[in-house]
């Protein structure tokens, strides 16, 4: 039953993101929003972790089984992957890029910070 309670918290969550999205046509996925509200309950402590744990936990322990799906479809679009390839690989290629530089900036930032106090 704990699991159960546990599943339905996240899911409402999910939920009320996927209303936020819809109701106010944000063009943010309902899913992005919803774990957003999840976090900010977690950080607030009106969700204690220990309210969400152990569905996470099975979540994360079986999380290569949400990655059949996509697999499968790279396999059904393969040709036409292959003739847009580099229009495909040019913009992940920079946006890896600018997304670890972001990420270095960042990370540089709170530890010069951190050193400063």
């Amino acid at each position: 039953m704990e699991l159960i309670n546990q599943f339905f918290i996240i899911f409402t969550m999910l939920f009320a993101g996927e209303f936020i999205s819809k109701t106010f046509s944000i063009p943010i996925p309902g899913n992005v929003i919803g774990m957003v509200l999840l976090t900010i309950c977690l950080v607030t402590k009106v969700i204690k972790i220990k309210q969400v744990e152990k569905a996470a936990n099975l979540l994360l322990n079986n999380l290569a089984v949400f990655f059949i799906c996509p697999a499968v479809g790279i396999i059904m679009y393969l040709h036409m992957i292959k003739l847009e390839f580099m229009a495909i690989m040019v913009p992940t290629i920079i946006s890896i890029i600018i997304g670890l530089v972001v990420t270095g900036k960042v990370v540089q930032y709170i530890v010069t910070r951190k050193e400063g106090i």
